[in-house]
């Protein structure tokens, strides 16, 4: 990964005559942007799932441009623009949903800020990312309506569908959510100042997209790789274990579960009925979950742009005298350079 020389030369010349290596042998992260500065990156993601027996019953993948550009700047801070670009995905249903809300209009670019670090600090645009969402709704639920079986559309409501998919989809928590998975942590570690191969930790909030599941937290672990840093970049890792227990997973399931019966056409009486036998059968399951995280990341010290970042996450469901299921969601991103920079 370290074959960007002259990429090196590209961003030095003309700011900054010395790295970010210090002369105490720690090493700092620093966003050295400038207006207009803009760099895209090829972005690669897999999903699979493997079931008690370790057999894999489901694999996707999906890919991406993405496309950061420095549209503001202050003595304390940055904006920056994110536009996605080419998105294509092996679900059918997924690529359905991605051409629907494209055509609708709702693929506006992201607005965020930083410090003067490169440090995240707020997404700008949420209010006008929902509205762009919203009027992708409407088409989304015919269409979606349509992949459905005669049996599937009886006693459907069609209103409480729509709603719902508002709830999920153009709710300003849910995207500011799935925004912070996507960037937080390829700019975690700007501002931070590192002893090379010194363990650092502490207690991040976790991002789940689940409806109940409380806001939690695990530990994380992060550093820099002495054997992989140098005047030119440096690479610097995470690690995040969470064990959830049952009470919140039981949680977390019991609304997403009342959140689909009430907008289905059931008397109440029913409904209450099913959600109780669905919270028994949760206790008396025990789920546990495990929640896995890793990140590496390479930056290039002179200007604190990311070369590369890799993202895996591992959740594995474990249900006593039943085995256990595991989802592996994996992500690469990689600085798209000319190829007289390569």
């Amino acid at each position: 990964m370290k074959r960007f020389f002259l990429f090196a030369l590209a961003l030095i010349c003309g700011q900054y005559a010395s790295a970010q290596m210090m002369p105490d042998s720690t090493v700092q992260i620093v966003a050295y942007w400038e207006i207009g500065d803009k760099y895209a990156y090829n972005c690669e993601r897999s999903s699979k799932e493997i079931n008690a027996q370790g057999d894999t019953v489901s694999v996707e993948y999906s890919s991406e441009i993405m496309e950061f550009e420095v549209v503001g700047k202050t003595e304390t801070s940055y904006q920056v623009k994110l536009t996605y670009y080419d998105e294509e995905s092996s679900n059918p249903q997924n690529q359905l949903i991605q051409k629907i809300m494209s055509d609708c209009g709702a693929n506006l670019p992201v607005l965020f800020s930083t410090d003067q670090h490169g440090s995240l600090i707020s997404f700008d645009n949420i209010p006008q990312l929902a509205e762009s969402f919203k009027k992708g709704i409407g088409p989304l639920a015919q269409a979606l309506t349509e992949q459905m079986s005669p049996e599937d559309l009886e006693g459907f409501d069609m209103q409480g569908f729509t709603e719902q998919l508002l709830a999920m989809i153009a709710d300003p928590a849910v995207i500011q959510t799935s925004i912070l998975d996507d960037i937080g942590r390829v700019f975690l570690f700007h501002g931070a100042r590192m002893e090379l191969d010194h363990t650092y930790s502490f207690d991040e909030p976790l991002n789940f997209m689940l409806p109940g599941m409380e806001q939690l937290s695990a530990k994380t672990n992060f550093w820099a790789e002495k054997d992989l840093t140098d005047t030119y970049s440096t690479v610097c890792r995470t690690y995040t274990l969470a064990d959830i227990g049952n009470e919140t997973v039981s949680s977390a399931i019991g609304s997403i579960t009342g959140l689909a019966t009430e907008h289905t056409e059931m008397p109440d009486s029913l409904k209450n009925e099913f959600n109780k036998e669905m919270n028994d059968a949760m206790s008396e399951m025990n789920m546990q979950i495990k929640w896995e995280q890793y990140t590496t990341s390479e930056i290039h010290l002179n200007t604190g742009w990311p070369l590369n970042f890799y993202h895996d996450k591992y959740i594995k469901a474990v249900i006593p005298g039943s085995g256990s299921q595991e989802k592996i969601e994996s992500r690469y991103m990689e600085i798209i350079l000319p190829d007289s920079e390569e």
